[in-house]
């Protein structure tokens, strides 16, 4: 996601592009290749002094690491004084950013929580809806991601934390856990998808969106798998591959989370082997007195790699070049940050087109 993110950047816009990762030579490679400068700095994230010394003089870091680190990025952005956007988090860190405003305020900082396909995309998408409603009542968000867990060790991490715990929904202005991977039920997207079943996963969009849109009283999101996926997950979860408490093989000290990563991970997709990211969002409310319904529908298809990673490296990359141009600081989410009209304009230029169309009752 980062690599693609940096390539939109640098072949789209003329900001100074550095990276920071500990595979520096992977890092100046890339850059050499896309014709920019190798500014590159050896950094682990999880070093919270080094984190800021390198954000510092900088004036915005789009944050492509894993979700763990969401929290202490974002701190460093402020300690930094420099803007801030990330693909997202699940919901509860995701309202710690939120609480952090007054400290970006103070700090001058714009930050920008959750700019990936979902969240992010699906956040534009709702106040889209929202805008073209006299009157918004809920939002409903359902995806169906068909590359499996085996594409890569992150794909693996994100599935199980997608998969535990509790996630929330939005029923009648209020907030109710449910469990994770449950409440499923059949949805269809558009064609040639088709009917998928999907199922709670704990998506930061439920939490920001009532924020935001005025009169919003239902929110969900809900995710979806093939089948062999699904039964994948149930059974590395029924077999504790979530944990991580080490157990010991052999005198060695062994996380078996870390394991399954590393192991499943290592496989990745077949240069022939197909992903999809689709994605759809039901924007319902009133509308010339009627009850309405804005639909909007979108899929990304990829061989050989994740869709996701192509269009959520996408996104993050036009979420960052909007908001480097002047506004206010603090923290926001996308779908009070971003120009709706704007990003998607942004996106059809790199043929990225949302069908969208409306329904009255």
């Amino acid at each position: 996601m980062g690599s693609v993110a940096v390539t939109d950047l640098a072949q789209r816009t003329d900001h100074d592009i550095a990276i920071a990762d500990p595979r520096v030579e992977d890092a100046r490679a890339l850059l050499r290749r896309l014709g920019r400068p190798e500014q590159v700095y050896r950094l682990d994230v999880s070093d919270d002094t080094r984190l800021v010394e390198v954000m510092a003089g900088h004036d915005l870091v789009l944050n492509t690491t894993l979700m763990r680190y969401t929290l202490a990025v974002t701190d460093a952005a402020i300690a930094a004084r420099v803007h801030l956007v990330d693909l997202g988090s699940y919901y509860d860190d995701t309202l710690a950013q939120l609480e952090r405003n007054a400290a970006a305020e103070e700090a001058g900082c714009r930050i920008v929580p959750g700019c990936g396909v979902a969240p992010g995309l699906t956040n534009v998408l709702a106040a889209l809806g929202a805008g073209d409603l006299d009157h918004v009542t809920g939002v409903r968000m359902y995806s169906y991601i068909t590359h499996p867990m085996y594409t890569s060790p992150g794909i693996v991490v994100t599935r199980f934390d997608a998969s535990t715990g509790r996630s929330v929904i939005l029923r009648d202005g209020s907030l109710v856990e449910r469990p994770s991977f449950g409440d499923h039920e059949t949805i269809e997207f558009a064609e040639p998808y088709g009917a998928q079943q999907v199922h709670l996963v704990p998506h930061p969009e439920v939490v920001t969106l009532p924020r935001y849109l005025d009169g919003v009283r239902d929110v969900v999101f809900k995710v979806g798998y093939p089948a062999e996926e699904n039964n994948r997950i149930a059974t590395l979860l029924s077999l504790g591959f979530d944990s991580d408490e080490p157990f010991d093989v052999d005198g060695h000290s062994i996380s078996p989370r870390r394991f399954a990563a590393a192991y499943i991970g290592r496989r990745g997709l077949a240069p022939t082997e197909r992903s999809a990211n689709v994605k759809k969002v039901l924007v319902d409310g009133v509308a010339g007195g009627l009850d309405t319904t804005v639909r909007y529908d979108f899929a990304v298809e990829n061989s050989g790699r994740s869709a996701s990673a192509t269009i959520t490296g996408t996104v993050a990359a036009i979420a960052a070049d909007m908001v480097t141009a002047p506004s206010a600081p603090g923290v926001r989410a996308p779908e009070s940050a971003l120009d709706p009209n704007d990003f998607l304009d942004r996106l059809a230029e790199r043929g990225l087109e949302v069908s969208a169309s409306k329904a009255t009752e």
